[in-house]
């Protein structure tokens, strides 16, 4: 066997290897958290918790969810009976505000409990190194056990079932609740949509969150409902295992009809926007529609007994429809048959039209002139007027004398500015003539008082000077009634 002193380069080799060795595993221990003997100690202060049994040294030191230090040590301050805890922070966090408030969370349901500090005031007044958190501003730690613990035993029994047939519902099946778990990154993003739309919509949730509680109230006032609303939702939810595969398929289509919903909406906002301007002319007839449909809804019970009643017309409109037929059948020739008398008799209809409210005035003031009565006997009131011209023959037409037996349609509503003539041929300026000298020896009474003839001619009957307004002619009734251009209407010949 040959020995040989190494070579200097061999040796620089092993020492190059054994302190790149040493430097790995000084770095391994300090990324784990581990700390050096020899090493300059930190920013320090002291937390004192009530309770901190799973709390380890190098757990994490959290401000809002960011690491900023660890947990140095922890035992049992035998002078207050609290666990009192070293944390250190690191120098870019350092120093912490004197109004710093600390309370121990886990991360998980198992444990791995750590430290979370409040922001404090970076303004205030700061810790000093090695300083002691007040108790004031060390918050109490609920435990998971100490939740329990507040339930009755009839609660922590039924949580117990529940967490036992959890643990049944889930033998054999890890893989499926990974998968739901994998799964849950676009249900998250769709939700943050979602939560942003509720956002925008704060009033709407508000009212939403409080009618939900009064809804919730009043299932607390009945919980018979409630076992009954759960039974009934067990028994659907076993029924749709039932129907699992079914399910799956109706899962499997969704994104489909989620795709073909995505473009019909598309195209409902499309139309929603063309006919916007529509809606808005018709929202005033939607405001007017509304009084009536206020009416229909007074009409709605007349309505159903009509519809009710409708029920023996249609039985017997079954053998009445045919016999109508029949009858509307043979008519035809009949209808044929008077085709030229009712040509001849619409222009006489046309032509009572025009003079409709002429005709109702004739016949209400007929209806009216009847109703006269006294003593149990009804009279006819009528007026004969006396004028001069009832009184003698008249060798010219007088200017007073101003008849018309054709006035147009409408004609009358011209009463207090003065009736037309039919035409101005009818008006004269002949001025009614003197009365004789031999009326003024005569004399008779009127109500008492004696008047002469002269006297009571010249007061009712007769004056020098009618006045009233100026004669005037009408439109020419041709023109008024049918459009012709003529003193009187015609019958042209049917074409």
């Amino acid at each position: 066997m040959t020995k040989q002193r190494p070579s200097t380069l061999a040796m620089a080799t092993m020492l190059a290897f054994t302190a790149s060795c040493v430097g790995l595993l000084i770095f391994l221990w300090l990324s784990f958290g581990g700390s050096l003997p020899l090493a300059a100690k930190g920013y320090r202060f002291a937390a004192e918790f009530n309770q901190a049994t799973e709390l380890a040294p190098d757990a994490a030191v959290t401000i809002a969810g960011v690491n900023v230090g660890k947990v140095v040590s922890v035992r049992l301050d035998r002078r207050t009976g609290l666990e009192r805890a070293v944390l250190q922070i690191d120098p870019r966090y350092e120093p912490r505000p004197a109004d710093t408030r600390a309370i121990l969370r886990e991360k998980t349901l198992l444990g791995e409990t750590y430290v979370e500090l409040s922001a404090g005031n970076p303004n205030g007044p700061m810790l000093r190194d090695g300083a002691t958190l007040p108790r004031r501003q060390v918050q109490d730690t609920v435990q998971l056990d100490q939740i329990l613990n507040a339930f009755d035993p009839r609660t922590r029994r039924a949580f117990e079932t529940w967490m036992q047939q959890g643990g049944v519902a889930l033998t054999g099946r890890g893989e499926a609740f990974n998968q739901a778990f994998a799964s849950l990154y676009p249900f998250a993003t769709n939700v943050e949509r979602v939560l942003a739309v509720l956002r925008r919509q704060g009033a709407a949730t508000r009212t939403l969150v409080s009618d939900g509680g009064q809804v919730f109230s009043a299932l607390a006032r009945s919980p018979r409902e409630v076992q009954g609303f759960v039974r009934g939702s067990n028994a659907l939810f076993a029924a749709t295992a039932a129907r699992d595969r079914a399910l799956a398929r109706t899962i499997r289509e969704l994104p489909g009809f989620l795709r073909q919903a995505r473009t019909t909406l598309g195209r409902v906002d499309t139309f929603a926007g063309t006919t916007k301007g529509l809606v808005d002319e018709l929202r005033p007839a939607a405001r007017r529609l509304s009084p009536a449909l206020v009416s229909v809804q007074a009409l709605a019970p007349r309505l159903r007994t009509l519809m009710h009643d409708v029920g023996p017309l249609t039985r017997a409109s079954r053998t009445g429809l045919p016999a109508v037929r029949a009858f509307l059948t043979r008519s035809v020739p009949f209808l044929a048959a008077l085709r030229p008398w009712l040509g001849n008799v619409i222009p006489v209809v046309d032509y009572i039209d025009v003079y409709r409210r002429e005709l109702a005035g004739f016949f209400a003031n007929s209806a009216a002139s009847t109703q006269g009565s006294s003593s149990g006997l009804h009279y006819l009131r009528m007026a004969s007027p006396i004028n001069p011209e009832l009184l003698m023959p008249w060798a010219a037409r007088p200017r007073t004398n101003r008849s018309n037996p054709y006035l147009v349609p409408g004609g009358y509503a011209k009463l207090a500015a003065g009736l037309p003539v039919f035409g101005t041929y009818l008006c004269s300026g002949n001025p009614l003539p003197p009365l004789s000298p031999s009326l003024s020896t005569t004399t008779t009474s009127v109500a008492g008082t004696v008047l002469t003839l002269a006297e009571l001619v010249q007061g009712y009957y007769i004056t020098a000077d009618p006045s009233g307004p100026a004669c005037k002619g009408q439109t020419p009734l041709g023109r008024a009634t049918t459009g012709q251009n003529r003193a009187f209407p015609t019958l042209n010949a049917l074409r």
